[in-house]
């Protein structure tokens, strides 16, 4: 901007130079018409810098020390500060305008590509767990039990328990819960038979068979049953580890759909399930049971124990976070829910969509927060700040009025002048002056 201001400055001085110049030129040689014609030239473009000179700097202070009607942007702070921020809020950022903007801003690719650069679903898993954890973490137990028990008692009349199982089954059986299930009951029932103290108790459970079978038989059999044990022909701990090795093989085998024993475990689970509705005599017990177990004094300490004990379960972080149980069992949904909104690209859309939604109604409900920004900020400036502000802005613009002014006074000049010595002076006036004798 102080480039363009020096310019005008400088064109202005060598106008008023070359004005004074001609006005010497003019005086020595008083009949030349060329001189005249530079003298009237320069004469009108020295008035139309000077005149424009005047325009500009009374926008920004007092020209030459005149108050009527200068220093218009110091006088006028309020409004032009309004001005600004209405212009900078209703139009430069109107909402309408910022939705288009936003409309053509593909908000999930940006966050799709993102999350599989950190690791897609596991990323996910692993974001969320540490947080639920911690939620988790600060429920009371106590206060859960009883919330729970107090839900259950409300509720226990207005919905039928038989039915409701059934739903949940058909549910669960449609949506591929139930073999979930059942591969998660054999995987634990696996790490519990792996367990040493699984062998202990299959150990102790031979010996008080062993100790049964000799205290009921005769002499005979204790001495038969001795000489066994001398010649190693019964030994407890091979027998527990041949009976352990056989469980894990079947609890192995329960994790196959295939497999026989899975068929008819799931296919007894779902007859039971619907016959369970078919026995009115077993709807009545489980009602009855229900509402026995309802008014039981110690359910409330069940619940508690049962929620501690899915509290330590959940928020345990003693090994990695992957072997974590919440994390196991959120892992797979966030990973088949992952997998489907990076191949569905109208999830994508619809996504999108409400994000931009989302963004639009936040805008709208605090786009009056953009005006007043820009009005505080604008509101702390001196009037000095001001005037460069706007300097900043449009002072190149408004120095090249003050150029424009002297070359157009000087085109103007000449046009007046050749209008007033081949028309005006010659044709004109005799004219006027013959019509009135």
């Amino acid at each position: 901007m102080m480039d363009y201001h020096k310019k005008a400055n400088l064109i202005l001085s060598i106008v008023f130079i070359l004005f004074l110049s001609a006005a010497a030129a003019e005086h020595f040689y008083p009949g030349y018409f060329g001189v005249r014609l530079v003298h009237f030239v320069l004469e009108a473009a020295f008035v139309g810098g000077i005149a424009d000179w005047f325009a500009v700097t009374a926008i920004f202070k007092k020209p030459l020390g005149w108050g009527f009607h200068t220093a218009l942007i110091p006088r006028n702070r309020e409004k032009v500060i309004q001005a600004i921020a209405t212009m900078v809020q209703s139009e430069l950022l109107h909402v309408d305008l910022i939705r288009k903007k936003i409309e053509g801003i593909s908000f999930v690719e940006y966050l799709i590509d993102y999350l599989n650069k950190k690791g897609g679903s596991l990323y996910l898993t692993n974001m969320v767990v540490p947080f639920l954890q911690s939620y988790i973490k600060k429920q009371s137990p106590d206060r859960l039990a009883n919330g729970i028990l107090d839900y259950l008692r409300k509720n226990a009349d207005a919905g039928d328990l038989v039915s409701t199982v059934q739903g949940v089954s058909g549910w669960a059986l449609n949506h591929g819960y139930i073999d979930i299930g059942l591969n998660r009951l054999a995987e634990e029932l696996w790490d519990k038979a792996a367990d040493g103290e699984t062998r202990q108790v299959i150990i102790r459970y031979l010996e008080e068979i062993k100790q049964q079978k000799v205290s009921n038989g005769g002499a005979i059999f204790r001495t038969l049953i001795g000489f066994v044990e001398m010649s190693d022909g019964l030994n407890l701990d091979e027998a527990a580890d041949a009976l352990q090795v056989e469980l894990l093989l079947t609890l192995r085998k329960l994790k196959d759909p295939d497999q026989e024993l899975r068929i008819t475990l799931k296919d007894n689970l779902i007859k039971g399930i619907i016959e369970l509705a078919q026995d009115s005599e077993s709807e009545k017990r489980i009602q009855q049971w229900k509402g026995d177990l309802l008014k039981d004094p110690s359910l409330v300490n069940f619940l508690e124990n049962l929620i501690t004990v899915i509290q330590e379960r959940l928020t345990d972080s003693s090994g990695t976070l992957e072997l974590n149980v919440l994390h196991r069992i959120l892992y797979p949904y966030f990973d088949s829910y992952w997998t489907e909104m990076k191949n569905n690209k109208a999830l994508q859309e619809r996504i999108n969509l409400f994000i931009v939604d989302l963004l639009c109604r936040v805008m709208k409900n605090e786009h009056d927060v953009i005006g007043n920004m820009v009005r505080e900020t604008l509101e702390a400036y001196t009037d000095e700040d001001l005037n460069q502000f706007v300097q900043d802005k449009a002072g190149n613009d408004l120095q090249w009025i003050r150029i424009n002014g002297s070359m157009i006074g000087g085109i103007v000049g000449f046009v007046l002048f050749i209008f007033l010595e081949f028309i005006y002076n010659p044709l004109v006036v005799p004219a006027v002056i013959n019509y009135f004798q």
